[in-house]
């Protein structure tokens, strides 16, 4: 599987490339930042005007019964925006057929609307089949079916997985106000057992099973913070293709499904309180969207509560860890089959570098759209009134899922069958080791979760 991946990168690398920009703010990893900064000035005027954002409702028999409820209305103004602020980056950083964008992005937002939509079916809801599965099935449909050689250059450019999955993670904001009073709980659920499991089984990949470390790093960190997200961002630290991070995040999406259904019938066969069920959710499933589906399922106002906040603090792990790895990375580049400033210098017999080229190197491999996710959490935190920041929270969560579906589609059209059953071997044994990892961390976390609302 990853195989293919470098070739798809490789072949990526041939292709005549833009010329890069010389600002520093026009660069493809600053740009999920603007565009998730210009999206909260937009939401926050959206919000102050009183509007809401739009809302599919469940249905039974009629999909069409999915846009009843007049917040609909802004699907359009949603699709037009999220592609003219794609696009706008697109064209700044003279992106290979930027000019094409527009076509290609349609369809992936159709195929998102569509996931949705069947996501939103009273008993496909019920079932735990979120818009996520279905967007990946619809972007394989897309790859496999209707594109069977080649995909359009169209659709090429608009298969933008790390802009799309950076920017959802910039419009998650956390809420002080909520965290403050869990915080101490939060904290030692999420922090404390998180670094310490991701640093082993990212040895245990590595040393035991035998996977680049590179893959072992990005496939835990997946599993034991916060899916999507985190594996993007430890791809960037790393300096890795997005190809590298799009088969964790599928089987990510794929394996999630048995946890929401799974954890809230256990919590309530263990007798656990709202807060402990709510904190064990948040500290052992994936994404912030399964995680309050679990909530839901298990009941009760104080589980969502819990279970968010958790997420939250979670969630702010990223930061930390993609500096660790970062540094790792800078001081022990031939362990990820890298090369840094250090070994071009040695190869032509030039000084060693200062700690300030090495300082520079860790800043070039940071994934700036942390920083941009941490920016975005102050500015919520002190600019929103305090009478709007519960609706502003919520109308940025929508539009974080909408860019969160999107990169599901981007990474179905770029899972080819033909070639996932011929690494099939190689699959399995990633699948095997998220699974491993899942469940460490689901029994782990269920005990501190125990603990944290015992004391």
């Amino acid at each position: 599987v990853y195989e293919h991946h470098e070739e798809i990168t490789n072949s990526a690398k041939q292709e005549a490339k833009p010329p890069k920009s010389p600002y520093w703010f026009n660069k493809e990893e600053w740009w999920p930042c603007w565009i998730g900064f210009i999206g909260f000035f937009i939401i926050g005027l959206l919000v102050h005007g009183g509007y809401r954002a739009p809302e599919l409702q469940k249905w039974q028999d009629n999909p069409f019964k999915a846009f009843s409820d007049d917040s609909c209305y802004g699907l359009p103004v949603l699709y037009l925006c999220l592609l003219l602020l794609v696009w706008l980056a697109l064209g700044s950083v003279q992106f290979v057929d930027w000019k094409l964008f527009p076509i290609g992005f349609t369809t992936i937002f159709f195929c998102s609307l569509l996931s949705k939509v069947v996501a939103r079916q009273i008993q496909i809801r019920s079932a735990s089949f979120g818009d996520s599965i279905w967007a990946i099935f619809f972007g394989m449909i897309i790859s496999n079916v209707v594109y069977t050689k080649s995909i359009p250059k169209s659709l090429k450019v608009s298969q933008q997985t790390e802009i799309y999955i950076a920017t959802s993670l910039v419009l998650l904001f956390i809420d002080i106000s909520e965290l403050a009073p869990l915080a101490s709980k939060a904290f030692l659920v999420s922090w404390i057992d998180t670094p310490i499991l991701f640093l082993l089984f990212s040895l245990f990949g590595w040393k035991v099973l035998k996977f680049e470390l590179t893959v072992s790093i990005i496939l835990s960190g997946t599993a034991l913070v916060c899916g999507s997200s985190a594996a993007m961002a430890l791809a960037s630290a790393m300096s890795l293709h997005k190809e590298h991070s799009e088969i964790p995040i599928a089987i990510s999406s794929l394996l999630t499904i048995p946890a929401i259904i799974a954890l809230p019938r256990i919590a309530k066969g263990l007798n656990m309180s709202s807060y402990e069920a709510g904190s064990w959710f948040g500290g052992c499933v994936d994404s912030t969207g399964a995680v309050i589906a679990s909530a839901n399922a298990f009941g009760g106002a104080e589980t969502i509560s819990s279970s968010a906040v958790v997420k939250m603090a979670q969630n702010a792990l990223i930061a930390p860890l993609s500096v660790i790895v970062t540094l790792f990375v800078v001081r022990y580049p031939k362990h990820f089959h890298l090369e840094n400033e250090k070994t071009k210098l040695k190869a032509t017999k030039v000084k060693v570098p200062t700690t300030l080229d090495n300082i520079n190197l860790l800043w070039s491999r940071f994934p700036k759209f942390v920083i941009g996710f941490v920016v975005s959490a102050i500015f919520y935190n002190t600019v929103v009134p305090l009478d709007e920041r519960q609706l502003c929270k919520n109308f940025a969560f929508v539009v974080s899922e909408w860019f969160s579906t999107c990169s599901f589609v981007s990474i179905g059209m770029s899972l080819r069958l033909r070639t996932l059953v011929h690494k099939l071997s190689h699959l399995t044994k990633l699948i095997f080791f998220y699974i491993l990892v899942q469940t460490v961390d689901i029994i782990i976390t269920g005990g501190f979760a125990k603990a944290a609302f015992s004391l």
